[in-house]
């Protein structure tokens, strides 16, 4: 049988049998076996099905809780379904593996049609109001647990009874209860945590990642920087509902990261700016430099990644990347080197020194197609409170002064992944812009 297909039919028989590998957060014996098919659906939780209409539409919180909704209503949590990149990538993938995808990454896209038997369909034919808003209030305010650290292990409660971080609130419309699971990171780490079900391969590792890091050993979670306007720690003064008592820190409901691409796309201007402003926040890069009696400039590249809580870029760093752009330019203002810089495509360079990760298919080659992973293939990535070194030698052509550049860039979608995109589709997307996140300059003189 060929790999590809037998890696196709094997993720069939574990999604459909509700199988799932190891927890990726649990200690496994080095040398035990792991569990056979039948061991690991009888230790599997059954899927969670509720009637559709069980849940709230988020119409129904703006009314009381404006501001939230409206930070909600323009993140990416809101755009999670509908989302034109994620759709198209999602249909590739159900079309590649005849639908075993489907509640593989539709549950955290769509928890509200996968919890009310909407989806699959992939297409989102089914789905009613609710379910195409995404990630939204009553999926989130009625989790009652989580089950699994990974591949949407929540447990989900829809009713009366609204959930959240503090409980000692009052509402005419619904009861308020105090949740200690969404004071915990855990409750991120069950979406933004994705294994492959048919070979164990960490599709999406931000909260392993985050778990066993300095952030995490220190407590301090998702919700502290994703869950306030601007990078870093901060408070977010207000009310949590028009008649609500004023305190010091809201939750802020927009859930910035990277994705400044996609903000920008959907004319969230504002979004995209404090996307960047992340962004710009997490890394610095530092320069030194010696000049070998040969004229050859031996210059040393530190990236320090001093913002973020995990290695950058996480998330779905298949399909992001960073790298450095290294330029340096002699006294008349001539380009005597140039790494990492953008071809006429709009593509970067193919010598850049890149930070991402990409898999091994069943055939050996890289591929940014996470279903198709069947092992890691190459991750470079700048760990939280690390650093990561380049080391560049170039040679100047003539004595005299230069000046060095040297950029961090990043963007959340390779111009590759567009291009395909438009030709499946036949609907043109802006072309991709690179997001400078850090810089620095160095003079020399050889």
């Amino acid at each position: 049988m060929n790999k590809g297909v037998f890696w196709v039919v094997a993720m069939v028989f574990w999604i459909l049998t509700g199988c799932v590998p190891p927890a990726p957060v649990a200690d496994q014996p080095e040398s035990g076996a792991p569990p056979s098919a039948a061991e690991a659906a009888a230790e599997a939780p059954a899927p969670q099905l509720f009637t559709p209409g069980a849940f709230d539409n988020p119409r129904s919180c703006d009314g009381c809780h404006g501001d939230i909704h409206a930070a909600w209503s323009k993140s990416m949590h809101a755009y999670a379904w509908q989302n034109p990149w994620y759709q198209d990538d999602f249909l590739l993938a159900h079309q590649e593996t005849a639908g075993a995808t489907d509640m593989l990454c539709g549950p955290c896209h769509a928890p509200i049609a996968a919890r009310t038997g909407l989806l699959p369909p992939a297409d989102g034919s089914a789905f009613d109001a609710t379910s195409r808003r995404g990630i939204s209030c009553d999926f989130c305010h009625t989790v009652s647990g989580v089950e699994q650290l990974y591949n949407m292990g929540h447990v989900s409660a829809p009713g009366p009874v609204k959930k959240g971080p503090r409980g000692d609130g009052q509402s005419l419309y619904h009861e308020v209860e105090f949740s200690e699971i969404h004071t915990k990171a855990e409750f991120c780490g069950a979406c933004h945590m994705v294994v492959h079900p048919a070979n164990g391969v960490h599709i999406i590792d931000t909260y392993e990642d985050w778990r066993t890091n300095d952030y995490g050993k220190q407590g301090i979670r998702c919700q502290d920087c994703h869950m306030t306007p601007g990078p870093g720690i901060d408070e977010n003064p207000g009310r949590s509902a028009l008649m609500g008592a004023r305190r010091d820190n809201i939750a802020f409901h927009g859930f910035i990261g990277g994705g400044s691409y996609i903000q920008d796309a959907l004319g969230h201007t504002e979004q995209a700016q404090m996307s960047r402003e992340f962004l710009q926040a997490a890394a610095v890069v530092e320069l030194a430099e010696t000049v070998a009696e040969d004229g050859t400039l031996e210059l040393t590249v530190d990236v320090r990644n001093v913002g973020a809580g995990h290695k950058i870029p996480t998330g779905t760093t298949y399909i992001r990347k960073a790298w450095l752009q290294v330029e340096v330019r002699d006294a008349a203002g001539q380009t005597v080197f140039s790494s990492g810089h953008i071809l006429p495509n709009n593509h970067v360079d193919p010598d850049a020194t890149f930070f991402r990760l990409l898999f091994l298919d069943a055939e050996g080659r890289l591929t940014s197609k996470s279903w198709r992973a069947t092992a890691i293939g190459y991750d470079r990535r700048i760990p939280a409170n690390g650093k990561d070194t380049e080391v560049y030698r170039i040679p100047l052509p003539a004595r005299g002064a230069y000046t060095v550049n040297t950029r961090l860039m990043y963007r959340s979608f390779s111009q590759a992944t567009l291009d395909e995109m438009q030709q499946r589709s036949g609907q043109s997307v802006p072309p991709v812009v690179s997001v400078e996140m850090a810089g620095a300059q160095l003079a020399v003189t050889y």
